[in-house]
């Protein structure tokens, strides 16, 4: 049986103790992984520890057990919060649940009270593990028996579309869970994305009370159309997906809705900034840099467009070969690790366009050894983990980008991106096989931050979704 991880905040000792040794934790599914003697020391242990339930006093120097409740709810990972007492004082307990606390105990402990408590708290973690994994999953697949499958966990929830409800969501590009208070469908789909599925009604008052401020915390709100179709629910999902990075694009927070723009006029401008960069007309490519960046920032443009910018100007650049790929950013998480926003992209790229225009077109070749080689690739197997691009292994050690390249497919026969797909999709092969591990837990474990983007590359690699290759694995 899979064990939820449990921390215990009191500024007296003996308490913590008592409760330790007191409750037969194991029995329902859980484990003790760590204690604090106060609010900030708790608040540091549990970003580190991530504990799946937190019990904590009120009365605490430095930081009550009410600020850390709410401090807590920020955090990546959002624990349920247990609100324990020696004082009878409602008040309290109204404030904690207002907070997002589950439950509100007063001391001495209650062996039976516990019991009872810690059986509804598993079932409530199961439930939700459950849900948030079947859906995710679900919508990945986006086929007929999905979409029924999508259907029924909907209506579980009370969304009927079939009798003229239409549902809305709304993905949230922020740390923690800004919306704890909200009654709907939530469901972590990346290390810093939460999505909330919910009636249309609800989601627009939801989003009528952020017209004056956004919640602590959020970088961008993307929102959907009206969902009447379980048909359109992944498109759906993929528009508020991409608009919830809209913030790179405007250079500030905010709620973003779906206006696509025409994409002919950015068609055009790449095809001038490709004849620029051939002829070398340093005039005209600084020109259409600060148009393209205008452009970028207009409404209806997204991310996906500064991506592709991003890429084709790189393609201009470079040699094009089958190996050009390797400098190009292959997600936008990628690109939103490398640049702040859009303008500081452009600015980079117009640099970069200045100074290798100016180069000869074939690459500078340099000396390389094996040893070299070796080293680049043991770096690339202990951090493959965190964002590693040719681009970044170039700074590090000093290589051509394009020679780089080369040694990849020489040394191991495939591209670095391909290299680099296998060596994190085999890694999450074994922790799949090995572990209890949730698949969004192993996605972030082995580099993906997209899940969506995740089961993609994972399914290309070996044939089966996450989830069916662990029930292979099963048998």
């Amino acid at each position: 049986m899979d064990r939820y991880s449990v921390f215990i905040v009191d500024d007296e000792s003996w308490v913590v103790e008592s409760l330790k040794v007191s409750v037969d934790w194991q029995q329902y599914g859980f484990e003790v992984v760590g204690e604090a003697y106060n609010g900030l020391e708790a608040l540091q242990c549990m970003r580190d520890l991530k504990p799946d339930v937190v019990f904590t006093d009120i009365r605490m120097p430095g930081m009550n057990g009410l600020e850390l409740i709410k401090k807590g709810s920020e955090l990546p990972v959002l624990p349920k919060f247990v609100v324990v007492s020696g004082y009878a004082e409602f008040a309290y307990a109204q404030r904690a649940l207002n907070y997002g606390a589950t439950a509100y105990c007063l001391k001495p402990y209650d062996d039976e009270e516990i019991a009872n408590l810690l059986k509804k708290l598993r079932k409530t973690l199961n439930m939700e593990r459950d849900r948030s994994e079947t859906l995710i999953q679900l919508l990945a697949d986006n086929n007929e028996d999905s979409l029924e499958k999508i259907k029924l966990a909907l209506e579980s929830r009370g969304l009927h579309m079939d009798r003229g409800q239409a549902a809305g969501l709304m993905v949230c590009t922020c740390e923690g869970d800004p919306f704890v208070h909200l009654d709907v469908i939530r469901i972590r789909i990346g290390k810093s994305k939460m999505l909330y599925m919910m009636a249309h009604d609800q989601l627009e008052a939801v989003l009528s009370e952020l017209e004056t401020q956004l919640p602590e915390g959020v970088r961008g709100i993307g929102v959907s159309g009206i969902i009447d179709d379980y048909a359109i629910l992944s498109k759906e999902l993929e528009h508020a997906t991409l608009l919830s990075n809209q913030y790179f694009m405007t250079g500030h927070a905010g709620v973003y809705r779906w206006n696509p723009a025409s994409r002919g006029v950015l068609k055009e401008t790449f095809k001038k900034i490709g004849a620029a960069i051939a002829n070398q007309d340093y005039t005209a490519l600084g020109q259409l840099s600060d148009e393209v960046s205008g452009l970028l920032q207009q409404e209806g443009y997204t991310i996906k467009d500064a991506l592709r910018l991003y890429n084709v100007t790189l393609s201009f650049l470079y040699i094009l070969d089958e190996d050009q790929q390797e400098q190009m950013v292959m997600g936008y998480e990628q690109l939103m690790d490398t640049f702040e926003n859009v303008s500081e992209m452009n600015v980079y790229l117009r640099s970069l366009s200045m100074k290798l225009s100016r180069r000869k077109p074939e690459y500078e070749t340099k000396e390389t050894t094996n040893e070299t080689f070796m080293s680049i690739l043991q770096y690339v197997h202990e951090n493959y983990r965190s964002t590693i691009t040719i681009q970044s292994l170039t700074q590090k050690y000093y290589i051509n980008p394009n020679y780089l390249s080369q040694l990849f497919k020489k040394e191991v026969g495939e591209t670095f991106t391909s290299y680099m797909t296998r060596l994190r999709i085999n890694n999450a092969c074994n922790l799949l096989e090995q572990t209890n591990l949730r698949v969004t837990e192993i996605a972030e474990k082995v580099g993906y931050q997209d899940y969506f983007y995740f089961t993609r590359m994972f399914k290309k690699i070996t044939g089966h979704t996450p989830t069916q290759f662990r029930e292979h694995m099963a048998k």
